[in-house]
Formats: structure tokens, sequence, C-alpha cells
């Protein structure tokens, strides 16, 4: 296989390239991971016919464009269904936003507060919720001109070309690869607190965490998505009600201090902190598959009528209740805002439940998107290759995330570092830079305030990538010369003793003072 070939296998959900069954030698037929197990295979004209047409005519728009869904089975090849996939009206798809975007980033959102005031995380919390519809709107208006997009390195790819495909697929992988490493991470850190009286270290229960995952993940299709996304929500709405229960059962100390903005903010704490709330809005990389999921794509902006006041509303609740109650102590995991005991297993309980249907759904995406670019042709494959094959693409996902979750087992820290080194460039950065480039090949002017607003935008993102990512790996390496190095024991506010719990036994009744 020459270099040229080899890269049409490159995913970021991209695989296999077939023959098209019209015959026509610009049109192409390529295979996506789509939602929830599906894979998709895409009939739409070539990449460098659009190019070349549009250089003749600006105002050309390809109107070959068909999505269907591959059959399942054994040795089934690459045939398809009849039935297209685009059924989903907006309300549906911005149910699965709401069951998606409440998840690990919303229990570090008291700390952020801590650390910023009342004021500062309020305004970012909105003001990001509105620059991630502005961006999604302009990944609708690029999807208009380029019907063929079914992922963000599609559109990488029909604006810019093959390198900054490869350089959206990297992004998509890592941030992939990372959250699914925090996830597992969190996993980890709610079977502990589930049993704090079982002292294990923190490595083993993050393994025997992995252990429970391998059969999860095997589920290939997940066709009660319904039943999944929801339940995953209520669980989450559960755990934060818990902890602000328990917090309000204690009430506010008398010597709690919550200033407007924080005494002594400076500059680098700030952007480390903003880094924590861009990981809150990480979804973005998705926002093309749920397109084509759609009915219409272009009323993909209503879905943030629905999940606009569903996320913005619990993002604000769970950072001002723990900034509330717990001051500039507020915890940088929310359920740490409560001592040992029911409430707090309970709660621990339901977050790892959580965590887990979080994980499979996300590794489910990943371990496609492998599949599919090492072996195309069996991605649907029932039979025993098939499933020899997914065993391996779930299995190293796992792994690979049991690595990052030991590697970095600071929560705080490495949801705050997923969020500035890579949503930036995931929710500003490419989507702007999408956009530009397509005003400029349908030769549509762009006048200067614009300009104005787009460079901004887009220096705002990569400030913020470069610099809280400097913050977020000072903040790492101290945690490590603190609490131990990777896959050290790392006990902290997982077991029931003063030595690694202190603050929690406390918060408990009990008395670490007393030898």
């Amino acid at each position: 296989m020459d270099i040229n070939e080899a890269m049409k296998r490159e995913t970021s959900m991209a695989g296999y390239e077939g023959e098209p069954p019209t015959g026509d030698e610009n049109v192409e037929v390529v295979q996506r991971s789509g939602l929830f197990g599906k894979v998709l295979l895409v009939e739409r004209e070539s990449v460098e016919s659009v190019h070349m047409s549009m250089r003749s005519c600006a105002s050309y728009r390809s109107n070959i464009s068909k999505i269907s869904s591959a059959k399942r089975g054994e040795d089934e090849g690459l045939d398809a269904n009849i039935a297209p996939p685009q059924h989903a009206p907006w309300q549906n798809i911005a149910a699965i936003m709401v069951s998606e975007v409440v998840g690990a980033g919303v229990l570090t959102l008291s700390q952020k507060y801590a650390e910023l005031g009342w004021i500062i995380p309020s305004i970012a919390i909105i003001a990001i919720f509105f620059l991630v519809v502005y961006t999604s709107s302009m990944m609708v208006e690029v999807r208009k001109v380029f019907p063929g997009i079914v992922c963000l390195s599609d559109g990488a790819d029909y604006t810019y070309g093959k390198w900054a495909r490869i350089a959206v697929q990297t992004f998509v992988i890592l941030y992939l690869v990372c959250t699914l490493g925090d996830y597992l991470l969190l996993v980890g850190k709610s079977l502990g607190s589930t049993a704090y009286n079982v002292h294990l270290c923190y490595p083993i229960w993050s393994l025997i965490g992995a252990a429970v995952l391998v059969p999860i993940v095997q589920l290939r299709y997940l066709n009660a998505t319904t039943f999944l996304c929801a339940m995953n929500m209520v669980s989450i709405i559960v755990v934060i009600a818990l902890v602000i229960a328990g917090l309000a059962t204690k009430g506010r100390a008398a010597d709690v201090e919550s200033p407007l903005i924080a005494e002594g903010l400076d500059f680098m704490q700030f952007m480390q902190s903003l880094s924590a709330i861009f990981f809150t809005f990480g979804g973005q990389f998705m926002f093309y598959e749920l397109m084509s999921e759609m009915k219409d794509f272009t009323e993909f902006p209503k879905t943030f009528r629905i999940a606009g006041p569903f996320q913005v509303p619990i993002y604000l609740l769970v950072g001002c209740v723990g900034y509330y109650f717990k001051g500039t102590e507020a915890s940088g995991y929310f359920l740490d805002n409560l001592g040992f005991g029911p409430l707090y297993r309970t709660a621990s309980a339901l977050l790892c439940f959580h965590m887990m249907v979080a994980f499979l759904i996300l590794g489910n995406v990943l371990s496609r998107m492998i599949h599919v670019w090492v072996s195309p042709r069996y991605v649907n494959d029932l039979g025993w290759r098939g499933k020899l094959e997914w065993f391996g693409c779930t299995t190293s996902v796992v792994v690979l995330s049991f690595v990052i979750a030991n590697a970095i087992p600071f929560f705080e820290e490495l949801t705050s570092l997923v969020g500035g080194l890579l949503v930036p460039s995931l929710n500003l950065i490419f989507p702007i830079l999408f956009y530009v480039k397509t005003l400029r090949m349908v030769e549509k002017k762009i006048s200067w305030w614009q300009w104005v607003i787009y460079v901004t935008l887009v220096a705002f993102g990569v400030l913020v990538t470069v610099v809280s990512t400097i913050e977020n790996f000072r903040a790492i390496a101290k945690n490590m010369s603190t609490y131990g190095k990777p896959f050290s024991c790392h006990c902290t506010d997982i077991w029931n003793t003063c030595d690694c719990s202190e603050s929690r036994m406390e918060f408990s009744g009990f008395n670490c003072t007393v030898s």
C-alpha cells in the first residue's frame, strides 16, 4: 500500500474508500463512524472535484451527498441499508446534547468560583456558551457549502486540505484519549470513595474500574441510546442534588469567605481556571455527527433553545452553591464537599455509574474510529474476526485510559489540562478558520469588523491554550511533589483516615489533632 492509499484510511471517523455505485470518478464513498456505534457510508462528491469546480465557479455547490447506515452481520462487507440515518428532528438532537453536556467537568466548578470569585466564572460560563452557539452556526454555514461533511476533520479537508485534516484528526483523538483517561480516573476515585473503609490504593481502584469496563465496552451497537442518555443524565443530577443537600444540611459556617472577585488573583490563575470551564463545553467536536443525524441540519442552532436553559443554570447552580457554603475552601471535586457517611457513599456509587456509562459512549466513538482505520472491512462483522478485532480496539482504549488516569492522577488538573490544551481549538479556532476559508472560497467579502471579531477570538483561543497549559503542567508537577508520583498509592480523600483525608475526617466530626 502506497502513502496515498494509506492516507485514505485515516480517521477522525474515516476509513474505507470504495468505488461509487454510480461509476462517476468524481464521486467517492467514504466510511465514517457515526453516533452510538453506527457505521455510516457517505456517498459524496470528492474533495478534489469540489475544489476544482469551485475554482471554476465560486457559486458552485455540490448536490451529491447521501448517507446510509452499513448493515451488520457476518462478512457482509460494506453494503448499506436503504433507509438513511437522517431522521432526527432538532428536539431529539437537543435531548442528546443535554444528556452529554452535564458530566465530569461540572464537578470542578465550585473550585473555579473559589479561585475567581462570584463574578468572573459566572460571566465566563455564560460567555463560553454563547461562543459555542456562535461557532456552531459557523459550522452549519460551512456544511451548507460542503454537504459531504460528516465530522470535524471533513471540514478541515474541504477547506484546507489533507494536512489540515490530519491535524484536526490528531486533536480529536487526543481529546478523546485524554477525556477517557479523565473518566477512568473518576471511575477509580468514585469506586474507592464508595468503599472508603476498604483501604486500597488509587491505582488498584482504577485497575478494578478498568477491569469492570472491559466487558462493558464490548457493546458495539448502543441500541438503547435514549435510555442510556436518560439514565446518565438522571444519575449526575441526583449526585449534584445529594451534594447540595449535604451542604445545606451542614449550613454555611460563620468564617466562610466568598468575595465577589478573588483576592490576589493573577493572570496565570485566571487562565488555568478558565481552562476547566472550557472543558465543560467540550462536546463540540461531535456537532457535525449530530447534524448528520438530522432531517434538516440547518436547524441545528435551534438545539440550544433546549440545551442552553438546562446546561447553563446547572453549571451556575453547582458553582454558586459550592462557593456559597464553602467559600474559598470549595473543593475541585464537588463530592469532596461532603464528609464520610451514607450520603457520600451513595453519591460516589451513582457517580461511578455515570462515569462508566459516559466511558461506554465516548469509548465506543474512539474504538470505532480505531476499528474503521485498522480494519474497515470488518467494522460491522459480527463473526469471530470482527468480534476479536473489536475486543482488541476496546481493550486498547481502556488500557490507554488507565495509563493516563495514573500518569496524571489529579482530577482537577487533568480536567483543566484537557480543557485548556484541546477544547479552545475544537470549539473556537477550528470552526472559525473553516468558516473564514469557506467565505473566501465562495468569494464572499469579509468586512473589517468581522475580521476583528474572528482574529480576536482565534487569538483568545491561542492565548488560553498556551498560558493555561503552562500553568496546568506547573500545577501537576506541584501535586506530584506533594502527593506522590504517577502510579503511587494516592489515598487522598479516598480512605477514611486522618493521614489521607484530614479535612474530610474533621468535616465528618472526627478530631484529627488528637493522637
